[in-house]
C-alpha cells in the first residue's frame, strides 16, 4: 500500500481479550492501516457505533462476558453498524462453529493458528468490497468516493477483484474533475488535542539518578507527545504503542509517578485505564 497517512488508511477494529494476540495483529497490520483494539465485547460495540466507526473487525469469539457471537448478533442488529464487515479470527474450529459465525452475518471465518498471508490477503479483499459497497450504496457521498479511490489504489494490485484496478482509476478521475470543476481543495487533518496546562502540572525539578534528562527538557516535545499519546488512547489506536516505545525515556523523565502505570496499561492494550493514568499524570479531564 502507498504511504498514506492514518487519515486516508482503512481502519481496523482487533477485538480479542489476549494481550498477546492483540500485539500479533497490531504488528501484522500496522504498517498498512489504521489499527484500533478492543479488549471486550462492550467496547468493540461503542467503537463501532461511534462517529469513526472501522471499515472492517476482526473479531475473537471465546471472550469473558459477551463472546463474539453476541458483539456480531448486536452489530448486525444495529443501522448504524450493520454494515461493517466482520471476519471471525478464532480458536474454535468446528464445521458448526464456523456455520453459527456465518449465520449470524460474518463475512469471514479463520482459525487459529493463523497463516499470516491468508489473514493478510482476505482482510485487503474484504476492505476493497466494503469500499465498492459503501460507493455504490450512495454514489452522491464524494467523501467517501475519495477514500475509497485511495484504499483501492493502494490495494488494486493485490487483490482478486476482476475490474477492480480499473473502477479505482476511473474514480479518481472523477474525483479529480470534481475539485477542478468546484475548486474545493484537500481537507486538512483535524488539530491535535490541546493539553493547556500540560506543563503548569509536571515536576520541574531534574531527575537525580538516571542522568538522561535535564530541567531543560524540551517541554514543547514533551507536550506534543502527550497530546498524541491521549488522542491515540482515547480514539483506542494501537499507534499509542508505537508513540510509547518513541519516547518512553522522556515520559519517564517528565511523569516519574505514572509512567510505569501508564506503560504498563498501554502494553496490556488496556487503553482506558491509560488514558486515565495520562490524564492524572498531565492534571487533565475527559
Amino acid at each position: 500500500m502507498n504511504e498514506l497517512n492514518s487519515a486516508e488508511k482503512a481502519t481496523i477494529l482487533v477485538v480479542d481479550d489476549a494481550p498477546g494476540n492483540l500485539a500479533l495483529m497490531h504488528n501484522l497490520l500496522k504498517d498498512d492501516y489504521q489499527v484500533k483494539i478492543a479488549n471486550r465485547g462492550e467496547k468493540a460495540l461503542q467503537i463501532a457505533a461511534s462517529d469513526s466507526p472501522p471499515d472492517l473487525i476482526l473479531l475473537d469469539i471465546m471472550m469473558p462476558g459477551m463472546d463474539g457471537y453476541e458483539v456480531c448478533q448486536r452489530l448486525k442488529r444495529d443501522p448504524r453498524t450493520q454494515n461493517i464487515p466482520v471476519i471471525f479470527l478464532t480458536a474454535k474450529s468446528e464445521v458448526g462453529d464456523e456455520k453459527k459465525g456465518l449465520e449470524l452475518g460474518a463475512i469471514d471465518y479463520i482459525t487459529k493458528p493463523i497463516s499470516v498471508p491468508i489473514v493478510m490477503a482476505r482482510v485487503k479483499n474484504h476492505l476493497a468490497l466494503k469500499a465498492m459497497a459503501d460507493f455504490l450504496r450512495d454514489q452522491n457521498d464524494w467523501d467517501s468516493a475519495e477514500r475509497l479511490a485511495y484504499t483501492l489504489r493502494g490495494d488494486s494490485g493485490n487483490v482478486s477483484v476482476n475490474g477492480l484496478q480499473q473502477f479505482a482509476e476511473k474514480l479518481e478521475v472523477a474525483i479529480k474533475e470534481r475539485h477542478s470543476r468546484e475548486g474545493i481543495e484537500a481537507r486538512p487533518d483535524a488539530p491535535a488535542t490541546q493539553l493547556d496546562n500540560l506543563i503548569a502540572q509536571l515536576d520541574q525539578k531534574p531527575p537525580e539518578a538516571s542522568g538522561r534528562m535535564t530541567a531543560s527538557f524540551n517541554q514543547e516535545k514533551l507536550k506534543e507527545v502527550c497530546d498524541k499519546l491521549e488522542a491515540l488512547l482515547a480514539e483506542n489506536d494501537s499507534e499509542a504503542i508505537n508513540v510509547l516505545d518513541a519516547n518512553a525515556e522522556l515520559l519517564e523523565a517528565a511523569l516519574p509517578n505514572r509512567s510505569r502505570e501508564i506503560d504498563n496499561a498501554i502494553r496490556l492494550f488496556d487503553f482506558e485505564a491509560a488514558l486515565a493514568a495520562l490524564r492524572a499524570a498531565t492534571g487533565t479531564s475527559v
